[in-house]
């Protein structure tokens, strides 16, 4: 029975044994060889560049998709959507678009506005008006459900400065990321570009996740972004505006888009009420044939040229 006891006593010298030889070599005045503490601002700067570069190529890849302004053609479906508050102030919105052949048939379709207030817009390619399916509450505005009015997308025969403005950007869904993309762009050429976060992760699927963010003034400066009314703006305190709100942006390996949202929480000051916000488009598939409806039949439709088309949309604001 003692010759367990005795290997245990000779484990124990050997173990104590190295664990003196362990503190002699850290006490020795010879260098030792360990890795050394990054460069943080060398990792910084390469996860700058990187995240521009996705930018870069985001932009590239909707310039050349437009099938308005080039031979592309995108057919694509997906949903935008809107929503934020302040205080007792709330307002929101959600569409489902699709986008297919070149020149381009649009269909936006409102899914979660208020009972009767619903707006949807088709648009055939190549063709010189919209068609405007108006909600029950929009009723007294034409003796139709449908109105027609000269189109957003680019008339044949436009002249080529005209024509060359119709980029993807003009179509809901895409607008919001173009406009969270020029908000990104604000932030980073005002004097917080150097503080925002920027980073870069391609996940196992090959999907490139970037995430930044931006001030609450560049969103403000982007009017089109978020719409918000000026006595609501006007309450922002100096320390909100220059708060920042998170961004996500994920791509394909080709740098397409798959989805873009701003999402975060600015934080009252001063007695100022909370402003919390989500923007954001996501692809959701291929779009086809059965993502658009029938044209409407000529008897079924209102006409509203160019003269009559400011005081149809002064007049549809009022209800709204």
């Amino acid at each position: 029975m003692a010759a367990p006891a005795l290997r245990r006593s000779r484990a124990a010298a050997l173990l104590g044994s190295a664990l003196v030889l362990a503190l002699a070599a850290g006490c020795s005045s010879e260098p030792v060889t360990g890795a050394a503490f990054p460069d943080w601002d060398a990792v910084d700067a390469r996860a700058a560049a990187h995240f521009d570069a996705q930018m870069t190529l985001l932009d590239e890849r909707i310039a050349e998709s437009s099938p308005f302004t080039t031979d592309a053609r995108t057919d694509v479906t997906g949903v935008a959507y809107t929503h934020a508050i302040h205080g007792d102030n709330k307002a929101g919105g959600q569409s489902v678009v699709a986008v297919r052949g070149n020149p381009a048939s649009v269909f936006v379709r409102q899914t979660d506005s208020k009972a009767g207030f619903t707006l949807d817009t088709l648009h055939i390619g190549g063709e010189a008006s919209d068609y405007l399916l108006l909600g029950d509450s929009y009723s007294s505005l034409a003796p139709t459900e449908w109105v027609e009015t000269p189109t957003i997308y680019g008339a044949p025969g436009e002249n080529e400065f005209a024509a060359a403005l119709r980029t993807m950007c003009f179509i809901t869904g895409f607008q919001t990321m173009c406009e969270i993309r020029e908000a990104i762009r604000v932030t980073q050429e005002s004097t917080f570009g150097a503080q925002m976060r920027r980073s870069v992760q391609t996940d196992d699927d090959g999907t490139v996740h970037s995430e930044t963010e931006v001030t609450l003034a560049a969103v403000v400066s982007v009017a089109a972004l978020l719409d918000i009314p000026a006595g609501i703006s006007d309450q922002f305190t100096p320390e909100m505006l220059d708060s920042f709100i998170p961004v996500s942006v994920w791509q394909d390996s080709d740098g397409n888009l798959i989805k873009m949202e701003m999402n975060g929480t600015v934080r009252g000051t001063d007695g100022v009420d909370d402003f919390v916000v989500q923007v954001g488009f996501e692809i959701t598939g291929s779009a086809t044939k059965k993502d658009f409806p029938a044209v409407p039949d000529p008897t079924d439709v209102t006409v509203i040229d160019e003269s009559g088309i400011s005081a149809f949309y002064d007049a549809l604001g009022e209800l709204s």
